[in-house]
């Protein structure tokens, strides 16, 4: 039976990566003033020395692993805060740091290519995300919205994608309350006036949202 490493090293488990290190030196520097002695003395050594680096080693990867998980988790968060204060450049960096693209990940991602007005990578990141889970109902009732909404607009004659002018995209975060994140920069900045088409294709946007959220601001559609 394999030896735990933290056992050979003289540590526990709860062990930080500096500490590790320390015991790793340290027991290092038990043998090596020894491996070059001769007979059973230097032999001994030599196997003490292969048994603390190969120690070392796994040791080393269970706790990178452990760290990792736990960055990754902390990385959608940030991202997601990001996102909610309408950073979306920073939060794709944040998203870009990311190797584990899962399905939390393509959610997030999929607000930022909304925001950017690329609605059919939107879409695909939602339902990459549904795909990855398709218990989740906040990531199946997002995609239902849009795709439902866009099939409307197109159906109406317009191409399609006349979500993306709004900059607007809702979802559920606990069930219970959603979020806005908005990237409409005219508006924001009152860079011009509002004119009928603005109106209407506003009212969409809000109907869109109230039934992500299980309302119904429009009752004709």
């Amino acid at each position: 039976m394999q030896k735990d490493p933290f056992v050979t090293l003289g540590v526990n488990e709860t062990v930080t990566q500096n500490e590790l290190y320390e015991a790793y030196k340290a027991a290092r520097g038990q043998w090596e003033p020894k491996r070059f002695e001769p007979g059973e003395t230097g032999a001994e050594a030599c196997e003490k020395l292969d048994e603390i680096e190969e120690a070392y080693r796994a040791a080393n990867e269970i706790l990178q692993s452990r760290y990792y998980v736990t960055t990754v988790s902390d990385k959608l968060e940030e991202a997601d805060r990001l996102i909610k204060g309408r950073r979306y450049d920073e939060a794709q960096s944040v998203l870009d740091g990311i190797t584990e693209k899962n399905a939390e990940w393509h959610f997030l991602q999929s607000i930022i290519h909304y925001s950017k007005r690329r609605i059919p990578e939107a879409v695909d990141n939602l339902k990459t995300a549904v795909q990855m889970e398709p218990g989740n109902a906040k990531y199946t009732a997002a995609l239902k919205q849009m795709e439902g909404k866009m099939h409307i607009n197109a159906n109406a004659g317009g191409s399609g994608d006349g979500y993306a002018r709004s900059g607007v995209y809702n979802y559920r975060d606990d069930g219970s309350s959603g979020r806005s994140y908005s990237d409409d920069e005219n508006y924001r900045r009152g860079g011009r006036g509002v004119t009928p088409c603005d109106c209407c294709t506003s009212l969409i946007c809000a109907d869109c949202c109230c039934e992500c959220m299980g309302g119904d601001l429009i009752t004709c559609c």
